[in-house]
């Protein structure tokens, strides 16, 4: 495998998961489980794959014993340091690389810790490295959403989109925004129509969260101290900055009494230290037909995005939904996700005594299945206790959770610490962290938990 020297890498995994149900109590959104590992694994796993030997890891402080705990058991062979952010105190993705910038000293590839793609990062990285671009992003187009039915109580909370335009020919990313930020019309900047002849919006596309930037963006972001988060705030701003050109000295503001310039904005940052300019002016290579202007209309900032084909698999757990979907077709989707067939689905510390589980089900470490059950396409973390004659179809099991005799789940997702007392019928239903479901419960699309306060934000 060879060593990339010329990025770094950072995995951001400090997010709690705003949009998933609170349901779930504390449990950090990078170690809910995906199939046998936990969401985080699939980020770093994806950088090893592309020749990435180490790699940064922000996390909350609260977390950082359990993730390290969960990592551990995960097959991994890249080193990852985990750098921890305060739990305590509301900070943006911005202030997560604002946090860690003494430590970069070359371009970075920043991933979002909820990402689960088989990808190829070399694909967005050379689509950089071709036009020595500022800031190059990955959007998924896989089409309209998969409609499933989701446990738990059912809701109509409508998913936020982003306005995307892109050049077709160029790949350049030109314009970026909230679809919430406007009401009825949207206006595009008439430049771009004068510089672009082909531009595609899309509103459908899903923002990967994973950004290549060069490390004056970082050093850009430091200095500058006014963004608080990357995808909704920095990476708009240099979009929409490409479209201008840098203030002459006479124009800019901020001089201080010896007449000397006190203020600096993104351009004094994009200054080209090596010889790519003068290859540039040498090369014939021309990225549009339009007008007389040279390479890049004479830009200095330079966006791009990189959009795979609609069959290329790319998720983020972020929602309850993307939770559920994702479980259901991580085995499916296995070795062109990872690189590797999974050798233990049954883990060997595991005691499964029925044989009535089908291929598309997993059971964690020293969990007990009885003999008498019935699992189909189904996750049982670990320390998990299955008794007889239970049937689970569909059903997410956390660690430490206990079904008992005679119970009957569908559809289900029960988390850590759960029981699930003797003859329940349940499906679609949402168990709360350590709750314990009364004996012969029988419910359709309900939440059981200690507290139903603020726990219906269900994606």
């Amino acid at each position: 495998m060879h060593k990339i020297l010329e990025f770094q890498s950072v995995v951001l995994a400090a997010g709690r998961g705003s949009r998933l149900p609170d349901v779930g109590g504390n449990v950090s959104k990078c170690l809910l489980p995906v199939g046998p590992y936990p969401i985080l694994w699939y980020s770093l796993n994806m950088l090893e794959k592309i020749g990435f030997q180490e790699t940064m890891v922000v996390v909350l402080d609260e977390d950082k014993s359990h993730i390290l705990n969960a990592l551990e058991k995960c097959p991994l062979k890249i080193k990852y340091e985990l750098i921890v952010i305060p739990s305590d105190e509301d900070w943006g993705t911005a202030n997560s690389l604002k946090n860690i910038s003494n430590r970069v000293t070359t371009d970075l590839v920043v991933v979002s810790g909820d990402l689960i793609t088989n990808v190829d990062l070399n694909d967005v990285l050379n689509l950089y490295r071709k036009h020595d671009a500022s800031l190059t992003t990955l959007f998924f187009n896989n089409g309209p959403e998969e409609w499933i039915e989701l446990p738990g109580l059912k809701s109509k909370v409508k998913p936020d989109r982003d306005l995307v335009c892109i050049d077709r020919e160029t790949h350049r990313l030109v314009f970026l925004a909230s679809a919430s930020d406007f009401e009825e019309n949207v206006t595009i900047p008439r430049i771009l129509i004068k510089k672009f002849n082909s531009i595609s919006m899309y509103s459908r596309l899903l923002d990967a969260h994973v950004y290549v930037m060069k490390k004056w963006v970082i050093d850009y972001l430091v200095d500058s101290d006014k963004f608080i988060s990357v995808k909704g705030e920095l990476v708009p701003y240099i979009v929409k900055k490409q479209l201008s050109k840098p203030k002459s000295q006479v124009d800019k503001k901020g001089a201080s009494e010896k007449n000397i310039d006190t203020t600096k904005d993104i351009f004094d940052f994009a200054v080209e230290h090596g010889y790519e300019h003068k290859i540039r002016e040498m090369s014939s290579f021309n990225d549009h037909k339009l007008g007389s202007k040279g390479v890049y209309c004479n830009d200095i900032l330079r966006c791009y995005a990189y959009i795979p084909n609609k069959n290329t698999f790319g998720m983020r757990i972020n929602t309850l939904s993307s939770f559920y979907l994702a479980n259901s077709k991580i085995l499916s989707q296995w070795e062109e996700l990872t690189g590797s067939a999974l050798s233990e689905r049954l883990h060997p510390d595991s005691d499964v005594k029925t044989k009535q589980i089908d291929e598309s089900s997993t059971v964690g470490a020293k969990s007990l299945v009885s003999e008498k059950t019935s699992i189909k396409n189904s996750f049982i973390g670990a320390n998990c206790t299955i008794e007889n004659k239970v049937r689970l179809s569909n059903c997410i099991l956390m660690n430490n959770v206990t079904v008992k005799e005679g119970c009957v789940l569908q559809d289900c997702i029960v988390y850590t610490g759960a029981t699930v007392d003797t003859g329940c019928n349940l499906q679609y239903c949402l168990v709360g962290p350590h709750h314990v479901v009364p004996p012969t419960t029988s419910s359709n699309h309900q939440l059981h938990a200690e507290t139903t306060d603020n726990m219906i934000t269900l994606g």
